[in-house]
Parts: structure tokens; C-alpha cells; sequence
């Protein structure tokens, strides 16, 4: 399969099998420093996590193709991935291979004792409090006191323990799935609702989304008391806020720098080449002037929301039955409740934050190895992997710079392309019926997962230019009519103004800050149940994601109108 850029064809190599663009969290290439610790995390935390579960499937493997990343569903046990054999030759195997039956039977346990809601708990018990300690730890050592050889001890440390964070994050990911999908399947079956009316019963409750605009509203609110500070500080650049505050007001000062430091300290996306919220201050000073001008009520909101949930939990009640029903559907919703928070709490702790650490430390490294002349430049050391990055710094001896270079120009090379949706022919799907019935709920929660977080067909569809209409997926219901404002990446974050439309590829948990201020959401990529749909439904706005191309054709500053429950967008300007 060759793919088109801009310098003409090119036709990277596929790993055999079928491998789908994922693009909903890794819109554009990784650089190779980044690969390193994201990818190779991840790659090595899928395994542990299918055979908790005692999943049908071996892995989700991610791979880099030319430059991007896809991915792969690797299926457990001899000879998966080839043709399917009739349905009673499956149904015999499951039943009789020793590897299947010892897979099936852990399911069996895993589903029986709730292995699902143990680990939320746990999430709640052990593993948030833990990891608050050791962000706690990591942040406390002073990367310049270090010699080169404890640096490349701290880099080596610092990614064994975030391959660990990133283990704790993927082990939530059944249970996360696991309470939704036996939520969704009860109210599918008997009150015959779709995702977005059992999403209305857990809407609002995802604080960690909401939490970074409340802080802000909160800090806009003291600054407000003051009215020569406020009318200063609506005077300034962003640049000049933090001055203005430090010179006039120590107490709001420092309430913005722990701002800073809290809600700061995490990576923008899954790249450690990315800068951090906390090194630029003025997009957050910015955002603090756009809540000083026109307060947006984020608590009222989450009032809202609350009221909805209760609204539509009485209406489901109502519609019930009989009381037998009616505790079941109770059970699954208190599940589901306690689950349903964790998907963004979790990330902030097991991915942003130590991606975060992780990249400062590797600054630590490039700034060291650019004064020797290893490096032309500090971000070079991005385009080292992990061990050829603690090499540098242990002594060994390599031309960095031409590997630097070579890597530099591939890496623009394929941010020129447009990658395919897809590698290799998609295999048979293995009827799921055949299975014990703990094994076929584990594989509908897991097809569930990958589909409404992911959406990976809609989300690698293309449309022509020139339509006036885009179908993607209504991910918050409501409409709204604005400007469009493309961002593309974190860098372009300061274009954003009040009441646009934010029409970006994909978004992080982290970007949840900028949500206080946009009129609507449109994405390129991701499923109902997406960071940024989750986050679009916490703030209460408009959003149509997994429209495929919708940042190719819409342009910037062209008025749209955004209809989250039909799931289209209109170019009406």
C-alpha cells in the first residue's frame, strides 16, 4: 500500500497482519524518545492485563508505520489470526484445548469474584495514594545536583516506575469497561436505550475533567475583590500576569504558581517533545484574563448535571417493571458510578504527570549533552531513544548529531503525509457466541471499550472537500452556531478565543482547561466515550467527534454549526 505526500510516494513497511490507524491518541508521529516510553510502556502492560482477565486475546499491540501509530488486536492461543474453522469445531476447542480452558477458566474466576470492582477499589485505596507519593518523591529531586551517570540512574528508574503507573492504568481498563457494558447491555434490553441515554446517568461525575476550570473560576473570583488588581491584570499581556500578581497581591501570586504546580505539571499529550501547561505560563494566565472578562460558571453547570442524572435515574425507575428490576438496574448503576471517574482521575496520575517527569529529566539529559557538543541542541535528545539517551550521558561513544539528523528528517518527512486507515487484510471476527458466557461478556466489554473510546472506522473515514456537512458521532448533546478556531497541536492553544468552536484532531485529558471557554467540539478522531467526549459532557457543550477529516475541511475562522445529538456539523459561513 503506497501513501501520498507532499514529496511524493513512499511505501513504509507493514508488520505482518491486519493493523488499523490509532489516531485518537496519537494524532501525529511520536518522536523517537517518546516511542520509547510511551509505546514500549504500553506494549509491555497489554499482556499482564488480558491474562488478569483471562481475555481471548493476547495483546493490543501498537506499532510505528511509517511514523504513525497503529494497532493490532493479537488473538490468544495457537494459530490465532488465520481463517476460522466452523462454528461446533470452535465451540469443541475452547471447551477441550488445555490453553483455552485454563484461559477461559481464569475469565470465569476474574468475572465471578469481581476482579472488576476489587480493582476500582484498589484504584481508590492503594494505587491513587501511592502514586501521590511517588509524584510527590520524583518531583522532589533537583535534576541539576545529579551526576551524569546518577542522571542516566534517574532516567532508567523514572521509566521502570512509569511502566508501572502505565500497568495500574491499563489494569482499570476492564473494570472501567466491564461496569459500563453491563450497564448499557441492562438498559439496551429492558428501558431499549442507546449510549447517550445511559451516559446520561453518569454525566457530571468525572470531577477530575471539571476540577481545572473550578480551581480557575475560583482564583478569577478572590482576583476579583481587588479592583485595581483586576483592572490591572485586564490591562496586561498574559506575558505580564504572574509579574503583576508577584508585585502586587504575594497570596494570589502563590495561589497561581500551586495552580501551576498542580494543574501544570503534566504533559499536553502522549509525547515527551511536548511542552508542559506549567512552561507557559501565559496560556494559563491567558485563560485566567478570559475568566476575569466573562466568568464562565462551571459550578452551575456540574449543578446541572447532577440534577440530570438524578432526573434520568427516576425516569429509568419509572420505566421498570418490577422491583426485581428495579435493585439490578440500581446494583449496575452504583457500579458504574464508582468506575466511571476513574478513566480520567487514573490518567492524571499514570500518564500525564509521569510523562511530565519524564520529559524534564530527559531536558536534564539534552541540555547536558548540547553543552559538550554532543547535541547541537537540547531537544535533540527527543530524537534519541531511551537507551541510546542514557548511553550519551554514561560516555559511549556514537555520531548522536547524524542519527539526530537523519531522524529530524524523517520525522517531517512523515508529518507530510496522510497516512492510510489501515495495513493488511482484516481477519474473520470469531463468533462470539460460541463462548462460556463470562468469556463472551469479557470480549463484549473489550469490543465495547475499543469501539466507543477509539471509533476506529468513523475516525479514518475521509470526506471530500468542498461538502457543506459533516456526520460524525453526537458525543454531548445540544447545538451551537461560531467561529471555528483549528488546533492542531498545543502550540496554536493561544488562538483559541471565547465562544469558538475548538475543531481539533483529538484532544488529552489535560487540554480539559481550555473547555471552559469554547462554544462547541469538533475532533477528527474518537468515540463516545473519548477523553474529549467525556470532558465535552462535563462542561455541558455541543460536541460531534470521529468526523474523519473534519479539520482538512473546515476552515479556520468559518462560522459552523455544531449539533452534538445529531452528530453533524454544517458550514454555514
Amino acid at each position: 500500500m503506497s501513501i501520498e505526500s507532499k514529496a511524493g510516494t513512499s511505501t513504509p513497511e507493514a508488520p505482518p497482519g491486519y493493523w488499523e490507524r490509532e489516531a485518537s491518541h496519537y494524532p501525529k508521529p511520536l518522536t523517537p524518545l517518546g516511542s520509547s516510553f510511551v509505546l514500549d510502556g504500553i506494549n509491555q502492560a497489554f499482556p499482564k492485563v488480558f491474562e488478569e482477565f483471562g481475555l481471548l486475546v493476547e495483546t493490543l499491540e501498537l506499532h510505528e508505520i511509517g511514523g504513525y501509530v497503529y494497532q493490532r488486536l493479537k488473538p490468544f492461543g495457537p494459530g490465532g489470526g488465520g481463517s476460522l474453522p466452523p462454528k461446533f469445531v470452535l465451540w469443541l476447542v475452547l471447551r477441550i484445548h488445555p490453553a483455552f480452558r485454563q484461559r477461559t477458566a481464569r475469565c470465569k474466576e476474574a468475572i465471578r469474584s469481581r476482579r472488576d470492582v476489587q480493582l476500582v477499589q484498589q484504584w481508590y485505596d492503594e494505587w491513587r495514594p501511592k502514586l501521590i507519593t511517588d509524584i510527590d518523591r520524583w518531583r522532589g529531586v533537583d535534576l541539576t545536583s545529579l551526576s551524569d551517570e546518577e542522571l542516566a540512574g534517574h532516567l532508567s528508574e523514572l521509566r521502570r516506575w512509569l511502566f508501572e503507573a502505565w500497568d495500574i492504568h491499563f489494569y482499570l481498563t476492564p473494570p472501567y469497561a466491564f461496569s459500563l457494558v453491563r450497564l448499557a447491555l441492562f438498559c439496551q434490553d429492558q428501558l431499549g436505550y442507546d449510549d447517550r441515554q445511559m451516559l446520561a446517568l453518569l454525566s457530571g461525575l468525572s470531577e477530575a475533567s471539571s476540577e481545572p476550570a473550578l480551581a480557575l473560576a475560583q482564583l478569577a473570583d478572590q482576583i476579583r475583590a481587588d479592583g485595581e488588581l483586576l483592572e490591572a491584570l485586564l490591562a496586561a499581556t498574559a506575558d505580564d500576569v504572574p509579574g503583576i500578581l508577584t508585585s502586587r497581591n504575594a497570596g494570589l501570586a502563590r495561589r497561581f504558581e500551586e495552580y501551576l504546580h498542580h494543574y501544570g505539571y503534566r504533559a499536553l499529550r502522549y509525547e515527551l517533545a511536548e511542552q508542559c501547561l506549567n512552561e507557559r505560563p501565559e496560556l494559563i494566565a491567558g485563560l485566567l484574563q478570559d475568566q476575569l472578562r466573562q466568568p464562565t460558571d462551571v459550578e452551575t453547570e456540574q449543578e446541572r448535571l447532577k440534577s440530570a442524572r438524578e432526573e434520568a435515574k427516576a425516569t429509568a425507575l419509572a420505566a421498570l417493571r418490577d422491583e426485581a428490576q428495579r435493585e439490578e438496574f440500581l446494583a449496575l448503576l452504583a457500579d458504574a458510578e464508582r468506575a466511571y471517574p476513574v478513566r480520567e482521575d487514573n490518567e492524571f496520575y499514570t500518564v500525564s504527570v509521569p510523562l511530565a517527569l519524564a520529559r524534564f529529566a530527559a531536558l536534564e539529559a539534552g541540555t547536558r549533552l548540547a553543552e559538550k557538543g554532543v547535541l547541537a541542541d537540547a531537544d535533540d535528545v527527543f530524537f534519541l531513544r531511551y537507551d541510546e539517551a542514557v548511553g550519551a550521558l554514561q560516555g559511549e561513544q556514537t555520531d548522536y548529531q547524524e542519527l539526530v539528523t537523519a531522524r529530524r528528517r524523517e520525522f517531517v518527512a512523515a508529518e507530510a503525509v496522510d497516512p492510510p486507515a489501515s495495513f493488511g487484510e482484516e481477519p474473520p471476527r470469531p463468533p462470539l457466541d460460541v463462548l462460556p458466557p463470562e468469556a463472551r461478556l469479557a470480549m463484549e466489554a473489550l469490543a465495547y471499550s475499543v469501539q466507543r473510546v477509539l471509533e476506529p472506522e468513523r475516525s479514518n473515514r475521509r470526506e471530500e472537500a468542498g461538502v457543506r456537512e459533516l456526520q460524525g458521532l453526537g458525543a454531548s448533546k445540544g447545538t451551537y452556531t461560531g467561529p471555528a478556531r483549528i488546533i492542531m497541536g498545543e502550540e496554536q492553544f493561544n488562538r483559541l478565543l471565547p465562544g469558538d468552536v475548538l475543531v481539533c484532531p483529538i484532544t488529552s485529558p489535560v487540554w480539559s482547561i481550555l473547555f471552559a471557554k469554547v462554544g462547541a467540539l469538533v475532533t477528527d478522531s474518537g468515540g463516545i466515550l473519548s477523553h474529549p467526549a467525556i470532558i465535552a459532557r462535563e462542561y455541558g457543550i455541543p460536541a460531534v467527534v470521529a468526523t474523519g477529516n473534519g479539520t482538512q475541511i473546515i476552515e479556520d475562522g468559518q462560522q459552523i454549526l455544531v449539533d452534538g445529538e445529531a452528530g453533524l456539523v454544517q458550514l454555514v459561513g
